[in-house]
């Protein structure tokens, strides 16, 4: 299937890669990878919720599903689709991050698709394993179908939640339930295990370190909840993705992980669509607008789920 490169970096952009460089680089590289030193990363979900932004056109209510927190997200105004929605699963390196840093992102797809989007807030580390996160968003998945109100239920995520939102349509294939209507993954940390020789240790990322993530990996099965299926998320059965979306940066360590799921599923013959964009930073789309860049991924990632949904639609009816 289809793989686009884009090229040429916006001024926006090219600023936040020399943020990132001078002074994000330097800081993770620098930040122990210890259970003390996780909660200060929550920080950020916690400034997100202070600083209260929240679109005018979107209406954002914090409710539960399957006892796990989410924000709903239903668009205000324009042409509403009331039986599709979105499960959002936000990154973070599943230790940051949440509803309210990626609000943004969350807020620009529903208003644009006319859907409901639900951001979920899934328990991360160190209180949690991996496997646990990856049970709540499949939990708030099972919710959405389960419930009666969404003919369509698409899945996706930045990073981390790039990963949830895989393991999602695996474990929807292990037990037989309704496969999501489609998949997209920003720059999605897919492989959570670094061995020796790892192609990311040479990618001169702007900000993340394949060393990082190694002694990261040392802490994701801390249960509760047991991990089903494949660590690595490119080893997921190919039949078990609908239509696929994955879009990443030439220049980060995640690139990797976005070329070994295209290439397993285009292998396979199923629809996966790759959009490499030269320069940028990790998981870019979710800044929304803020970039020329991030503006297109998400107008990019619009198109791709109505085709997805209306692809579904007609199946259907016929």
């Amino acid at each position: 299937m289809s793989v686009t490169e884009h090229r040429g970096v916006s001024v926006q952009s090219a600023l936040a890669i020399a943020g990132a460089r001078l002074l994000l680089k330097p800081l993770i590289a620098l930040y122990p990878v210890r259970t003390w030193s996780f909660a200060p990363l929550a920080l950020g979900e916690g400034l997100a919720n202070l600083i209260g932004w929240m679109p005018t056109d979107v209406e954002v209510e914090r409710i539960e599903l399957a006892g796990v927190p989410v924000e709903r997200l239903v668009p205000t105004a324009g042409d509403l689709r009331p039986d599709v929605a979105i499960c959002y699963y936000h990154g973070g390196a599943f230790l940051a991050g949440g509803p309210s840093t990626h609000r943004r992102v969350a807020a620009a797809l529903a208003r644009t698709l006319g859907v409901t989007v639900f951001n979920v807030d899934y328990r991360q580390l160190p209180a949690v394993g991996v496997g646990t996160s990856v049970d709540d968003g499949y939990r708030v998945y099972r919710a959405v179908t389960d419930s009666g109100r969404y003919r369509q239920v698409a899945v996706g995520g930045d990073s981390a939640g790039g990963y949830i939102s895989a393991k999602v349509v695996e474990l929807a294939y292990l037990d037989a339930v309704r496969t999501p209507a489609a998949y997209f993954g920003f720059s999605p940390l897919l492989i959570p295990t670094v061995e020796d020789g790892d192609p990311r240790y040479d990618i001169d990322d702007a900000y993340l370190t394949a060393g990082k993530l190694a002694g990261l990996r040392d802490f994701f099965d801390r249960g509760p909840v047991a991990f089903r299926g494949h660590d690595d998320a490119t080893e997921i059965e190919p039949s078990a993705f609908p239509p696929a979306l994955v879009i990443a940066c030439t220049d980060e360590m995640l690139r990797i992980d976005a070329e070994r799921l295209h290439e397993r599923l285009d292998r396979a013959g199923r629809p996966c669509d790759l959009h490499l964009y030269q320069g940028g930073v990790h998981a870019f789309p979710v800044l929304a607008g803020a970039t020329p860049e991030s503006a297109q991924a998400v107008q990019i990632t619009t198109l791709f789920l109505e085709a997805a949904f209306d692809a579904r639609l007609q199946y259907r009816a016929a």
